[in-house]
């Protein structure tokens, strides 16, 4: 009987093997199909595990159909990212048709006040450059660098399209987000068993939230802080752009792009000096946000060091890309939690 046994269950095992490397073929080919759109199904997975309680009490509140409240969920964090972007293109548009007039009249696009063109070397160099700065030559300028342009609206099309996919993949985990956390769970223990999966779980869904604060913190400090500057510069609608600034905080690059605009648009209306405040004031609080104020946000909430949590963001941008701002931190937090509970056990 054993010399019957051996040989099967050698067959067996030589079938498992093979079974198994095909299976991991498999994975890592559907991986590497998604690979491209990583970022947006990423982020659509963070959102909607931030988001998963909220809906949860919308259905309990309302009575809702999982499906609607999944639709209102995805709809809810599109509105949060593509809204802000709307209200302050249609914030400059005014002083956007100005200098599309003064473009097609052939006058000069940009005056210097007075007080610059005092400033010793510097006024009459400026005042000078900015004399020939017309229609015609920007059309030149544009002409010689289509190749950039056409490169940054295409960024912008891939904004928008990411945008789509992350409130997709929003909703798709939302509407089947009960059998998801069965999976997760079951997967958990069948890796580690019963308590040392929910324990693995936890410390994800802990991880995820001390990086989701420091952003949602940043933005809140961001927002108020560059507000004042708004303020002081005279902007007639600065609540709305530091609300705006507030709400595109959290994606990568988002303050800087309102900060630059607004930069951008009080310089073309004539106000020089003011434009050069909100531009060096925005950089400065935007540089002290991200590299100290969110690491100490993030930490305090984990009670990370305060160097790991920073050299996390840096690595994870370096590794992944902007996505890495978010994932990075999450991964290096997560570690850092298995091997505490390690470490405790």
């Amino acid at each position: 009987t054993d010399s019957i046994s051996m040989p099967q269950m050698r067959e067996k095992i030589r079938f498992a093997s093979w079974g198994t490397v095909v299976l991991v073929l498999i994975y890592l080919g559907a991986l590497y199909t998604l690979s491209p759109y990583a970022g947006p199904l990423l982020m659509g997975a963070v959102l909607a595990t931030v988001g998963w309680p909220w809906q949860l009490r919308a259905e309990r509140s309302f009575h809702l159909p999982r499906w609607l409240a999944s639709f209102l969920h995805a709809l809810a964090w599109m509105a949060i990212i593509i809204i802000p972007a709307v209200l302050v293109v249609e914030s400059i548009l005014p002083q956007l048709l100005q200098v599309v007039a003064r473009w097609q009249s052939g006058a000069p696009l940009l005056g210097v006040p007075r007080e610059l063109q005092q400033v010793p070397y510097f006024g009459k160099w400026l005042a000078a450059h900015l004399r020939v700065l017309n229609g015609a030559h920007l059309s030149h300028f544009f002409s010689e660098h289509a190749a950039v342009i056409t490169s940054s609206l295409g960024q912008l099309w891939f904004f928008v399209l990411h945008t789509f996919f992350v409130a997709l993949t929003v909703f798709a985990i939302s509407l089947h987000g009960r059998r998801l956390s069965e999976v997760l769970r079951l997967t958990a223990a069948q890796l580690w068993g019963a308590e040392r999966g929910d324990r693995f779980l936890w410390a994800a869904r802990e991880a995820t939230r001390s990086v989701l604060i420091g952003l949602i913190g940043v933005g809140v400090i961001e927002g108020l802080l560059i507000g004042v500057a708004y303020a002081v510069a005279g902007l007639n609608t600065w609540p709305l752009w530091m609300v705006v600034t507030a709400l595109l905080s959290p994606i990568p690059f988002g303050a800087t792009v309102v900060v630059a605009a607004a930069t951008l648009w009080l310089i073309f209306g004539g106000h020089w000096l003011a434009g050069f405040v909100v531009l060096g004031w925005g950089f400065f609080v935007i540089t002290l946000a991200d590299l100290v104020i969110r690491p100490l946000l993030t930490g305090s909430q984990s009670q990370a060091p305060f160097f790991l949590v920073f050299f996390s963001i840096l690595g994870g941008a370096a590794a992944f890309g902007l996505i890495g701002l978010i994932i990075g931190p999450i991964l290096v937090l997560l570690a850092r939690s298995v091997w505490l509970a390690w470490e405790r056990r």
